[in-house]
């Protein structure tokens, strides 16, 4: 017959009892087992919580305005899951693949193309103030694009800022140099007619563009 050591010798009948080293053991096993679960329960928790890692570029432009270039399906996804993106507006061509993941991922969709030099119209603003304040009101945001996140989108982005409330040395201070020089003169012209708009004492005459805008916070 095998001969066991004293102390590692199995436990014979309901009397048996297990060395206190061997307890000791399997103890400290157990224990490093419960924290290792739980570090990698916490390496999860930081990675779902982290930023969103998006092909496409994307810049904040205030708590509920991101803009930047197309997105992907999976942009789309991250937007959706990790900065409660709740609309998307495009304003580059329009593409059906990309409502469609829209519509799927329960972001309502706004398509405005227009031609990349250009800014929008006084009417185009006006629907893009209401989808705003829809998609904002309950602490939502809203992903504002064109092609490749150019001066179009960047311009676009500026007037609803202006037409928000908010004073235009705040909102260029938060433009980068890049998106400054995406401007072209005809969307830096309408910027400035915009501003003469809004301005209370100096408004623009009747027939001007954007001659009808009013600060309309969203």
């Amino acid at each position: 017959m095998l001969q066991w050591p004293v102390q590692v010798r199995p436990a014979i009948g309901a009397g048996g009892r297990l060395p206190r080293t061997v307890l000791i053991r399997r103890g400290a096993v157990a224990l490093g087992l419960i924290v290792l679960l739980g570090l990698a329960k916490l390496l999860v928790s930081h990675l779902e919580s982290g930023p969103p890692s998006l092909s496409a570029p994307r810049r904040a432009m205030g708590a509920s305005l991101d803009i930047g270039g197309a997105p992907t399906d999976h942009d789309l996804q991250e937007l959706a899951a990790a900065l409660r993106v709740d609309g998307v507006v495009n304003l580059g061509g329009p593409s059906v693949a990309e409502q469609v993941t829209a519509t799927s991922l329960h972001q309502s969709y706004l398509s405005l193309a227009g031609r990349p030099a250009t800014a929008p119209t006084w009417a185009q603003l006006r629907v893009l103030v209401s989808f705003m304040r829809r998609h904002t009101a309950g602490g939502g945001s809203v992903y504002l694009h064109d092609d490749v996140g150019g001066g179009r989108v960047v311009a676009t982005a500026d007037m609803l800022l202006l037409l928000r409330g908010e004073a235009w040395p705040a909102v260029s201070r938060g433009m980068t140099t890049a998106e400054l020089h995406s401007l072209s003169n005809g969307q830096l012209l309408a910027i400035e007619q915009l501003i003469s708009a809004l301005d209370p004492i100096g408004r623009s005459p009747v027939g001007a563009p954007y001659a009808a805008a009013r600060i309309d916070p969203w």
